[in-house]
């Protein structure tokens, strides 16, 4: 039987083994790039995560401060719809001319800052938080970011199909034009005083300030549509708005805790 010399053994045995310090550096060399990989994309999430926190803190305080008006919105409201109903459509009025535009003219919408939210759940960083509980939230809070718009929509709909026509039809836009848009100053509608003062300076004598007439029907109609939209504005709070600044909150709160770990 031929004997294989040593020295062949050696090279064969050599080669082996530099075959297996090979295969063994290559494969720690794809563990540290993943572990390099996984360490960049864990700082790149906390990055979003950070940033999506400034946003709804932000988010927050426009939100409070959005529902401050919307109250004061609705309390105007009925302020014209009482008004109304203890003294009946008036066309030459001044204080309930001033009650119609304030009750008319403001209708504001909330547009949350939904990029980094967006970024956080498009970007697959999602699995790099490593907290369930936060994952689950920010698909809730995603779904309530569309709620929000729906219901926004939904109510700007009825301010655009309904109410939009009543002013174009009985508000008298002179008084308010000749200095708001003839001479660009500021909007007067709250400042009853200087109100009164600007309309007497335009035309005294003449005071058709509403361009409709005192019917019970038509009463009865423009109360029945202010009734109307400030039922889906409280509504738009029990259904949406309410529980939308719980879940910012909650979400702040587990980010924070996320983020300390």
């Amino acid at each position: 039987m031929n004997k294989i010399p040593f020295f062949t053994k050696f090279n064969l045995t050599s080669r082996l083994i530099e075959l297996v310090i090979l295969f063994i550096a290559v494969t720690l060399g794809f563990i540290a790039d993943n572990y390099r990989e996984d360490l960049s994309e864990s700082y790149a999430a906390n990055e979003l995560l950070s940033a999506m926190e400034i946003d709804l803190q932000e988010d927050l305080v426009r939100f409070e401060r959005f529902i401050k008006i919307r109250k004061l919105i609705i309390k105007n409201i009925y302020d014209f719809i009482d008004d109304v109903e203890k003294r009946g459509l008036l066309k030459d009025d001044l204080h309930q001319h001033r009650l119609f535009g304030i009750a008319i003219f403001n209708w504001i919408y909330f547009k949350p800052n939904t990029a980094n939210i967006e970024q956080v759940i498009s970007s697959g960083a999602l699995r790099y938080l490593g907290n369930d509980t936060l994952i689950n939230q920010i698909g809730v809070l995603e779904s309530k970011n569309i709620s929000l718009t729906d219901r926004q929509e939904r109510e700007q709909e009825f301010f655009l199909n309904y109410l939009q026509p009543l002013m174009h039809k009985h508000y008298n836009f002179k008084w308010q034009n000749h200095y708001y848009v003839r001479n660009w100053e500021e909007f007067q509608l709250f400042d009853d005083t200087l109100y009164r003062k600007k309309v007497d300076e335009i035309n005294p004598s003449n005071r058709d300030m509403m361009l409709w007439n005192n019917s019970n029907e038509l009463k009865i109609k423009i109360i029945n549509l202010f009734e109307n939209w400030v039922f889906i504005l409280r509504s738009s709070h029990f259904t949406n708005y309410d529980d939308y600044l719980i879940q910012i909150e909650k979400t702040i709160q587990l980010i924070n805790s996320t983020l300390e770990k």
